[in-house]
């Protein structure tokens, strides 16, 4: 579904409240941890963004929309559509442009369910090359900033988290900015599943088991066609 298809669609469900960045009602106990949550953009480095439109809930759906972000040269996005609740979560950012990885993208979504996720991209471009449509989990794809280095793009990114739940971020581009800082920035992120219970030993509660750190899957550049 192309954006501007996307925007229609809101503006026929009544979303005009949340594209000003307003919460729909949740229930008092949406913040809960454990629950599922979901943001549209996130940048960390010498330009900040904090998690844009942000999402969680416990128990039923809360929904976010914004119809633009560009606090940043580092990236522009239009229509980001979020939503979380108990089990599920949801993002999805039309529009995405981030200039120094010459990177564009008609969309990037991603989704979890259950403690299991995905994520896919439409009409995504790095560097004049076509991105594959859905990436294997934690596809890394090299990038050049000119006159500044060397930095990466990770498509489809997972990761489970020490709780036990799944985060799954649709693209996440990590690149120099100059002076040995870089920035890393988040498009479409969703997170969800089970917070692992404490086991019993002897009588005697042990913590939860600390999830591995993900370990990236290299390999050639995703392309489609």
């Amino acid at each position: 579904m192309s954006h501007r298809k996307l925007t229609r669609r809101l503006a026929r469900a009544g979303l005009v409240a949340a594209a000003l960045g307003l919460a729909v009602p949740a229930p008092a106990n949406a913040a809960e941890p454990g629950g599922s949550s979901a943001f549209g953009l996130n940048v960390t480095g010498p330009a900040h963004v904090p998690p844009t439109p942000a999402v969680s809930s416990a128990t039923g759906e809360v929904r976010k929309a914004l119809l633009r972000e560009e606090r940043t040269r580092a990236v522009r996005a239009t229509v980001l559509d979020v939503a979380a609740r108990r089990d599920r979560a949801h993002s999805r950012v039309a529009g995405v442009d981030v200039p120094a990885a010459h990177l564009n993208a008609e969309a990037v979504t991603a989704r979890c369910l259950g403690g299991r996720g995905n994520a896919s991209l439409a009409d995504a471009v790095v560097a004049g090359k076509p991105l594959a449509v859905s990436p294997p989990p934690n596809t890394t794809v090299p990038v050049k900033v000119p006159g500044l280095g060397d930095g990466s793009v990770v498509l489809n990114k997972q990761e489970r988290l020490p709780d036990g739940r799944l985060r799954v971020t649709g693209l996440e581009a990590t690149l120099p900015t100059g002076q040995g800082r870089v920035e890393a920035i988040r498009v479409a992120s969703a997170t969800c599943g089970h917070v692992r219970k404490e086991r019993q030993v002897r009588g005697k509660p042990e913590g939860p088991e600390v999830a591995p750190r993900p370990v990236p899957v290299k390999g050639d550049l995703p392309v489609t066609g």
